[in-house]
C-alpha cells in the first residue's frame, strides 16, 4: 500500500484527512507563569482577560454556526475563576482538556510540583465539567523526562505536544501522541509584547492564511492530521475570526475532510489499533 493510500485508510470510512481547530484558553496565566510580579500589571493582563471577556463568545458563535466541534485546553486557573464559560464550552459538544493549573512549563517542575499540578488541572476540570479530562497540552508544549509516565499514571488517553510527525501515533503505554507544529500555531504570527527585545510583529492575516491554506492543501493531498493550535486572545480579534471563517469555508469545500476534536482522533485511532 503507498503512503497515500496508508494515510487515508486511517480516517473513518468516507473521509479522506482529519482537521481539529484547537484552543489554549490561556487568558493571563500566559503571562503570570512567566513572572508572579505580573500579577501587578493590570494593562498586561488585560491581553488574557480579552479571551473571556470577548474572543471566546465570538469564536464559539463561529464554530456553532459551521457546526464544527472543537477542544479548549484550559489551564486549572483559568477554570476556576469562568467555570460558567467552561461549562459553556463543554455544553456546545467542544471537549474540555488539561492544559496545566498556571500554564507551568513541565520541563520547569520538580516531580512532585508536576504530579501536584496535574492532579489540581484534573480536579478542578473534573469539578465543573462533573467529566476527567482524558486529553493533555503540555504549557509551551514541552515535556519533562517524566511527563509521559505521569499521564498514563492519571489515566489520560492522549497528549498533544510533540513535533516529529503529522499523523497520530502511541507510545508503548498506550498514550496516543497528536502532533503539533509551530507553523499551524497562531502565537508565532499575532504574540507581540512592547518589552524589548522586539523579537516579533503582528503577522496579517492574509499572510497567516496563505500559510494554514498551503498547510493543510498539504496534508490534505497525503491525508495527514491537520491540528490547528489557536489562542482566543490572538484569534479572537475580529479580522482574524474572519480569516478563521474563511479557511473552513475552503477546508469544507474539500471532499472528506473529517472535522473532530481532539479527543474523537484519539478514540478512532485506537479502535482501529484494537
Amino acid at each position: 500500500m503507498d503512503k497515500k493510500r496508508r494515510a487515508e485508510s486511517m480516517w473513518p470510512k468516507g473521509y479522506r484527512a482529519a482537521v481539529t481547530l484547537s484552543f489554549d484558553f490561556d487568558a493571563e496565566t500566559l503571562w503570570l507563569s512567566r513572572n508572579p510580579e505580573n500579577v501587578h500589571r493590570p494593562v498586561l493582563l488585560s491581553h488574557g482577560a480579552y479571551a473571556y471577556k470577548v474572543a471566546v463568545p465570538r469564536i464559539l458563535e463561529l464554530l456553532n454556526r459551521h457546526k464544527v466541534l472543537s477542544t479548549f485546553f484550559i489551564p486549572g486557573w483559568v477554570a476556576e475563576r469562568h467555570p460558567e464559560l467552561v461549562r459553556e464550552i463543554k455544553g456546545h459538544g467542544h471537549e474540555v482538556g488539561h492544559h496545566g493549573y498556571l500554564h507551568e512549563p513541565p520541563h520547569m517542575l520538580t516531580e512532585s510540583e508536576e504530579r501536584e499540578v496535574l492532579k489540581k488541572g484534573i480536579s478542578i476540570l473534573e469539578g465543573i465539567t462533573n467529566e476527567k479530562p482524558r486529553g493533555y497540552r503540555s504549557p509551551a508544549w514541552e515535556y519533562s523526562p517524566r511527563t509521559l509516565s505521569l499521564l498514563s499514571e492519571h489515566g489520560f488517553t492522549y497528549t498533544s505536544a510533540m513535533m516529529d510527525d503529522e499523523m497520530p501515533y502511541q507510545y508503548e503505554s498506550g498514550l496516543v501522541e497528536l502532533p503539533v507544529q509551530w507553523v499551524l500555531d497562531d502565537a508565532c504570527y499575532f504574540l507581540f509584547s512592547p518589552n524589548p527585545p522586539l523579537s516579533r510583529v503582528i503577522a496579517s492575516p492574509e499572510w497567516v492564511f496563505s500559510i494554514w491554506k498551503s498547510e493543510f492543501d498539504g496534508y490534505y493531498q497525503e491525508g495527514h492530521y491537520f491540528l490547528l493550535t489557536m489562542h482566543p486572545q490572538f484569534t479572537g480579534r475580529p479580522h482574524r475570526i474572519h480569516m478563521l471563517e474563511k479557511l473552513i469555508r475552503h477546508m469544507k469545500r474539500q471532499k472528506g475532510v473529517w472535522f473532530a476534536r481532539c479527543i474523537d482522533v484519539a478514540n478512532h485511532f485506537l479502535s482501529r489499533k484494537g
